[in-house]
């Protein structure tokens, strides 16, 4: 089966967090708990959310790295990203279920999220599916002062079976929903693949419809069971 560098990406996508405390670094700590705990009340708050998103892989040993765009939609438990750039696909996440549907090879991938250690786990995050403390071990990336409006986390998965070695996530406040929300994620992969999401132009709340995240099949078209 051909590869998918934007399925890949995604399905490795998103945020959060808590890093192990030393007991030297107690107020550090207390910093990170209280930007954790902020993330956690935002995506509690978001009913729904639309944004502009634009992926950058780099592939080890290739110098010119891909570059997609698009625009993403999500509402609890579900999600919908529609890559414009190069080319058409999109992407349903409903509960469980994935869909990937990509019109110029006519196909639909099938997939289903996985459990607490599987390489889905960003995206359930993201999602409003999964906790963010259960799940990563996280710590500042560089300097983090109280008055920073923009904060970098480096994300560790907590358990194996995924192929993140570690996530760099960008939070930044909102006028729109109290808390922390995502902005840039950065994911590395064992394999040395480096892929970079950044979200712009983020509405909140907006009262998206049901129906923005309800795919039919067309007819005619290769349906794959991914495992």
């Amino acid at each position: 089966m051909k590869k998918y560098p934007t399925f890949i990406g995604a399905l490795l996508l998103v945020v959060a967090l808590i890093s192990p405390a030393r007991s030297e670094e107690k107020p550090t700590q207390e910093r990170l708990d209280q930007v954790v705990a902020k993330i956690q009340i935002a995506y509690e708050k978001i009913g729904d959310l639309r944004c502009d998103f634009t992926q950058t892989v780099r592939f080890q040993d290739f110098e010119t790295p891909y570059l997609s765009k698009g625009r993403l939609f999500l509402k609890k438990g579900k999600m919908r990203w529609d890559y414009q750039e190069p080319s058409r696909q999109q992407i349903f996440v409903d509960g469980e279920r994935v869909l990937y549907y990509i019109p110029e090879h006519k196909q639909i991938i099938k997939s289903r999220l996985g459990g607490e250690s599987d390489s889905h786990l960003p995206l359930r995050l993201l999602a409003g599916t999964g906790r963010l403390d259960q799940s990563f071990q996280i710590s500042f990336e560089g300097e983090a002062s109280p008055s920073q409006k923009s904060i970098s986390l480096r994300l560790i998965p907590k358990n194996g079976g995924t192929q993140l070695t570690h996530i760099i996530a960008t939070v930044a406040p909102s006028p729109s929903v109290e808390g922390l929300i995502i902005q840039k994620v950065v994911l590395y992969e064992e394999n040395g693949n480096v892929s970079l999401f950044s979200f712009e132009g983020i509405e909140i709340n907006k009262g998206l419809s049901e129906d923005i995240f309800n795919f039919k099949i067309p007819k005619g078209i290769e349906i794959i069971e991914s495992p």
